[in-house]
């Protein structure tokens, strides 16, 4: 009998955080797989090697509700392990003081959601991630520089910035870092984006001046991470769309060329991409049921 409750114990143990850490997901709605190997893990293959990263960045499709689940899950396990900081790009840097005043208990979570122009999504979604740090104390990053900004970098470029004022400048990157860690693979990746996109196709659209904005997003969000991670020493994970940083894209490239390192998540419906390209796209792919 000693022996069968030595052999079974982990196997109980493994259902048991299974369907503890996910709740309604269960084992058959997600699949991890370990790139470099292609072969199927769990939650805890990724948390044994977290500690090793300065950050962690989810991909996400932002549509995917069991991909939201999945990563609601995974920011709970790795809070009750260490503590960490939350970067999201569903909020914009000049949101950050009404961030902070929910986070403290100054204003109500109705006074939080009525005082930011948000997704859509954001009360189910995005809410319950800001809400676990909350419980915790811990720091919610409002990463992304604003919409309203970045929308005119996209129409003038890099010109734009002459007609913008101080306060608006100072939630943006620099100009000269903006194309500086632009590579060559991204920037295709970017033409080929907006290139069939069909607001091209309608508008004609300036590739350049939209590749130019995408890269702000980029580079803003890289550094709202960086000067986390200086301010308070602790690990930031990182939640954006995946096309941010799939296949080494903007805000990892940048991380990186600043001398953190990153370890990368990316989730996507089952048969979306070639599993031969999976090693490309992240170090774990998340694997969801089609929508």
């Amino acid at each position: 009998m000693k022996v069968f409750y030595n052999r079974i114990l982990p196997f109980l143990i493994v259902i048991v955080s299974v369907f503890g850490l996910f709740g309604q997901v269960g084992p058959n709605n997600v699949q991890i797989v370990r790139t470099k190997t292609l072969e199927i893990v769990d939650l805890e293959e990724i948390l044994k090697v977290a500690h090793q990263y300065d950050v962690i960045v989810l991909g996400e499709e932002h549509d995917n509700a069991d991909l939201h689940r999945f990563y609601e899950g995974f920011v709970r396990e790795i809070l009750s392990r260490q503590t960490i900081s939350l970067s999201l790009e569903m909020l914009e840097k000049d949101q950050q003081l009404v961030v902070d005043e929910y986070l403290k208990g100054t204003i109500s979570e109705s006074q939080f959601l009525t005082s930011l122009v948000h997704w859509k999504n954001f009360k189910t979604d995005y809410l319950p991630l800001v809400n676990l740090l909350k419980e915790k104390q811990g720091n919610v990053v409002a990463a992304n520089p604003p919409r309203r900004y970045v929308s005119q970098i996209s129409k003038k470029g890099i010109s734009a910035y002459k007609e913008l004022s101080k306060e608006a400048i100072s939630f943006l990157p620099q100009p000269y870092t903006i194309e500086k860690y632009l590579t060559k693979e991204y920037k295709q990746r970017l033409v080929d984006l907006f290139s069939g996109s069909e607001q091209n196709a309608h508008h004609k659209i300036n590739t350049e001046f939209m590749i130019i904005g995408q890269a702000t997003w980029d580079q803003g969000m890289a550094e709202a991470i960086s000067a986390e991670i200086f301010k308070t020493g602790k690990k930031v994970v990182h939640l954006n769309g995946r096309f941010h940083s799939d296949r080494n894209g903007g805000v990892v490239t940048r991380l990186r060329e600043m001398g953190h390192s990153v370890l990368v998540l990316s989730g996507f419906p089952k048969g979306r991409e070639e599993e031969g390209d999976f090693m490309k796209i992240a170090d774990f792919v998340i694997l969801t049921n089609d929508r």
